[in-house]
């Protein structure tokens, strides 16, 4: 009897035991805790996704101050509202990791807030912020959209110099006719002469690197740099920028027997520097593509309007060809790509005619409809535009 006693007692304790622990696991599932299940892990983002997000940051900081300054934005960088929403919109925006948290608090009343930064100082942080990523991400889409803004806001800053200006040539000329009125000798000008502290259109322009610097030794074309690859550039994109830029020394040449003065010294003097760069992708060739001839069509040579359109395509036509080249493009070539490119644009920028909207958006990136149908694909180097040199 004592050993049945015995053991109906171990029974009566296991059962307790497990009564116990059915009851403790009842509780403990009531305030939301498994132990059957892993905590959650949640997903963290990696370097390329911070990346992204704080050249999106940027961006949004742009657009939040061109919002601020209204339509006193224009004048110091022209488009900026719409040139920062289309980079959002191709960043993807601004990651927010949980939307519906609330807003964290405001300051105290008594702690004075920072004042906020003015349009120009978000887009040299967006800038600084865009040559940063183009530097360091493993992501090469990621670098080539960084490089692409970081051109388009240089272009942009460029027009909003190029207009400052004009306005002040303008109303210094203003002036000018004002005091020749009231003088017995007017001093006599010529038309379409530079002043004498103007530089040469010519003069190539330097890609400015956001901390306000230039790279001088990157210069406009592959160079055989000393224990490195010359160039990561295919033969093919090499032979099409060959034969591009010789066709820009033909257009030059021809459009400086129509001219007289300074704008045919310029017009020689850009046919000389694009007869240098040509002459810098065929060296890496094994035959040379080009031919001593080519011949332009549809353009009317005696129409001054038409000879500044043909100086303005042949330029755009080249900065979207430099431009496009940044995708995936290796470090030997990334600084002396945004170089020409930008120097092409440039002399666009700087050609009678040229308008706010021709700013490219995305240069390289995005392509209009009118672009579309007015530049040749990169790998194409028989296709030409209608204002276009082409082989004869």
């Amino acid at each position: 009897m004592a050993g049945l006693e015995e053991g109906g007692g171990s029974r009566t304790r296991r059962a307790l035991a497990v009564a116990s622990a059915v009851a403790i696991a009842v509780l403990l599932a009531g305030c939301g805790v498994r132990w059957e299940t892993e905590p959650p892990v949640f997903p963290s983002p990696d370097a390329v996704t911070l990346e992204r997000d704080a050249l999106a940051q940027a961006e949004a900081d742009v657009a939040d101050a061109a919002a601020r300054e209204g339509a006193a934005a224009d004048p110091v960088v022209a488009g900026a509202a719409a040139a920062a929403e289309a980079h959002l919109d191709v960043l993807g925006g601004v990651y927010v990791a949980y939307p519906s948290a609330s807003p964290s608090p405001e300051p105290e009343p008594t702690v004075s807030p920072a004042p906020l930064p003015t349009l120009a100082e978000t887009i040299g942080a967006a800038r600084r912020t865009a040559a940063g990523v183009a530097e360091t991400t493993a992501d090469a889409d990621l670098a080539f959209l960084a490089r692409s803004i970081d051109l388009e806001w240089a272009l942009r800053e460029l027009w909003a110099e190029r207009k400052s200006e004009e306005e002040q040539r303008e109303a210094e000329a203003a002036a000018d006719a004002a005091a020749a009125t009231a003088s017995p000798e007017p001093t006599p000008t010529r038309e379409g002469e530079p002043a004498d502290d103007s530089p040469s259109e010519a003069t190539p322009v330097w890609f400015p690197l956001a901390d306000g610097t230039i790279d001088i030794d990157a210069g406009f074309a592959p160079g055989a740099g000393e224990g490195v690859a010359p160039t990561g550039l295919s033969d093919d994109v090499l032979t099409e920028l060959a034969i591009a830029e010789d066709q820009a020394r033909f257009a030059y040449e021809t459009l400086a027997a129509q001219e007289f003065g300074p704008r045919r010294e310029d017009a020689l003097d850009r046919a000389a520097l694009h007869e240098e760069r040509s002459d810098a992708f065929a060296v890496f060739l094994e035959e040379d593509p080009r031919t001593p001839l080519y011949q332009l069509r549809d353009v009317d040579l005696l129409d001054p309007e038409a000879r500044r359109a043909l100086e303005r395509t042949l330029e755009t036509d080249l900065a979207l060809r430099y431009a496009a080249q940044l995708d995936s493009a290796a470090p030997v070539d990334a600084a002396w790509l945004l170089n020409a490119a930008f120097d092409a644009y440039a002399r666009a920028v700087r050609t009678d005619g040229f308008a706010a909207g021709d700013l490219p958006t995305l240069p390289g990136v995005l392509v209009t409809a009118s672009d579309e149908a007015r530049v040749p694909e990169p790998s194409s180097t028989t296709e030409a535009s209608t204002v276009s040199p082409t082989q004869s």
